[in-house]
């Protein structure tokens, strides 16, 4: 259904636009959809990793600092700022001018949380495995190659480790981030690993090499495990869901003591983990794990 209405769009795009062309001057019929489509594309792209790199940050930003992170020039970058400011979308501190996100985001935020079909899809998935793991489970969404908590349900038997939603663990030294670069296209994982990598504990895995590698194996095995990266004596063990045979729609998790899980993780673990994101990725148009034989 989507394919097709997206077809028929293009198709009918390009119909409504052969027909314009030809009832303009030649040179506007040249010049027009180009110059507009083009100049709003870009702006829209500028935009949005602007609040990339604003989401990113420890802190508030200068526009000098933003401009070096995003390799433009300050009076572009200032510009798209003003207009981002009017609509509240990014804040502005007045005393030290510095830039940040606005409250306009964590509004649009929740409402995107609401309409978005794969948290409720994912619920009852969530619930068989915190139940089979006896560990808190965790759904993640990818956003340019990074990932976000969006669901979390607790093992309350116990005392349990949490993640809230709207957490972003690192791309770098999380299971669920490193599995969100496995699967993102390569200019994301240049910019992601371009950036200094953070090394939250002595265990944290900051070599680019080394995660480039680790990327690959995560290909092949579909799960990924970071073990004392984030914190020590914590461990969290992800797999890919996937939509439409084999795009990336978001990751499960569960997260737990080190001793635990395991080091490397219990089988029992990953078994549990990989039945159920198979048979939720199934549900989504993917039979990706039935072909990788990992549904055990």
């Amino acid at each position: 259904m989507f394919r097709l209405a997206k077809f028929g769009f293009v198709y009918y795009n390009a119909v409504a636009k052969k027909r314009m062309a030809t009832s303009l001057p030649p040179r506007a019929a040249a010049r027009q959809p180009r110059a507009e489509g083009s100049e709003g594309l870009q702006s829209l792209q500028a935009a949005f990793r602007i609040l990339d790199e604003l989401s990113n940050a420890d802190g508030l930003m200068g526009l000098t600092d933003l401009a070096a992170a995003l390799g433009e020039l300050k009076p572009r970058v200032y510009r798209h700022l003003s207009t981002m400011k009017s609509l509240g979308i990014v804040v502005q501190d007045e005393r030290s001018g510095r830039y940040g996100l606005g409250g306009k985001l964590f509004a649009l935020g929740d409402a995107a949380l609401e309409q978005f079909d794969l948290r409720s899809i994912a619920a009852p998935y969530l619930t068989r495995l915190r139940d089979q793991t006896r560990q808190t489970a965790l759904l993640s969404v990818p956003v340019n190659g990074e990932p976000i908590v969006v669901s979390c349900v607790e093992y309350r038997d116990r005392v349990s480790i949490s993640s809230r939603p709207g957490n972003r663990p690192p791309p770098h030294c999380s299971s669920q981030g490193r599995i969100a670069l496995a699967f993102t296209d390569e200019p994301a994982r240049k910019r992601i690993l371009g950036r200094r990598l953070t090394a939250f504990t002595s265990r944290s895995n900051t070599s680019r090499t080394a995660i480039e590698e680790r990327l690959q194996l995560i290909r092949e095995r579909l799960y990924e495990e970071a073990n004392d990266e984030v914190r020590i004596g914590v461990t969290a063990l992800s797999a890919p869901v996937f939509r439409d045979d084999d795009e990336l729609a978001g990751i499960l998790s569960i997260v737990g003591t080190s001793a635990e899980i395991g080091v490397p993780a219990g089988k029992m673990f990953i078994a549990s983990l990989q039945r159920l994101a198979g048979a939720l990725s199934a549900e989504m148009g993917s039979r990706l794990y039935y072909e990788r034989n990992t549904m055990r």
